[in-house]
């Protein structure tokens, strides 16, 4: 039997997890919301939706994380002057000055992750996580929508 992508991403998921948290003391948010945080710094004004594009995240838990940043200070919510809708996520001061923390603890953690690897090995690997991640975000809606895995659209 074949080796589980799912075993292998799942250790390196919980590493990071726990590396992430670690790295940044007296944090009072996890990875999760962590990884909304940079993209909404990032990219600030985005709505939800766009941000649960990006991180290829259900909208249901970008508005958990984003309820619980906006709770504690990080970012705020603010709606859309076009479309009352609509949610556009802003990082606030506190937001501002943790999130390149964040991205400083991230930086530090891919280069770890990559040592040993030529650039052109990052690259593959990159991209191979990146089907990889379409293909589960392909699987993931064939259950949503009640189809078998396999049956209409074929990811990749």
């Amino acid at each position: 039997m074949e080796e589980s992508f799912g075993k292998w991403v799942s250790i390196i998921h919980r590493n990071l997890c726990t590396y992430m948290n670690k790295s940044l003391p007296g944090s009072d948010i996890g990875y999760g919301p962590k990884r909304f945080l940079i993209e909404i710094a990032l990219f600030p004004g985005l709505t939800q939706e766009e941000v649960s594009e990006r991180l290829l995240m259900d909208k249901t838990t970008t508005a958990r994380a984003a309820k619980e940043l906006e709770k504690k200070g990080y970012i705020t919510r603010k709606k859309d002057t076009n479309d009352r809708r609509c949610r556009r996520l802003w990082p606030t001061e506190q937001g501002k000055i943790f999130a390149p923390k964040v991205i400083e603890a991230r930086k530090k953690a891919q280069e770890a992750l990559s040592q040993g690897f030529t650039k052109e090995e990052r690259a593959r690997v990159t991209n191979l996580l990146k089907a990889l991640a379409e293909n589960a975000s392909h699987l993931r809606g064939t259950i949503q929508k009640g189809s078998e895995p396999g049956e209409g659209d074929e990811p990749r």
